[in-house]
């Protein structure tokens, strides 16, 4: 039976990025928002280092952009396991949506199951 762990995070008020989550432990698998959140979709930024990030794409030129609402758990796609650290963004690259308040988010890691398998022509 696979293990969870759950690592917290906070965007802070004024600010649309959340300090780096180390992505060690496990997949990323739920992204738990907080019960408050000035309306914006999430984003990643991605590390291998925790110094440089970049912007978390799709094999079609896309942003990984996940569509959100208050006081929901969010279920994220595979790609964030294996690849160091990463921050979670409010809003977009073009368009990062800063945050009224502190908001506090709960980060769910899967582990002890089955290792991911990466699919062909993905990056991540």
């Amino acid at each position: 039976m696979a293990q969870s762990q759950i690592t917290p995070v906070t965007i802070s008020a004024g600010e649309s990025l959340t300090d780096s989550v180390d992505a060690s432990v496990g997949e990323a698998a739920y992204v738990l928002m907080p019960g408050e959140w000035d309306g914006a979709n999430l984003t990643f930024l991605i590390s291998f280092d925790n110094v440089t990030f970049w912007d978390m794409f799709d094999m079609y030129g896309k942003e990984v952009m996940y569509a959100c609402r208050p006081g929901v758990a969010v279920r994220i796609g595979p790609g964030l396991q294996q690849i160091g650290f990463f921050k979670i963004r409010s809003g977009t690259r073009d368009h990062p949506v800063e945050q009224s308040e502190n908001r506090n988010f709960k980060v769910v890691f899967s582990s002890g199951g089955p290792p991911a398998r990466r699919q062909a022509g993905r990056p991540w």
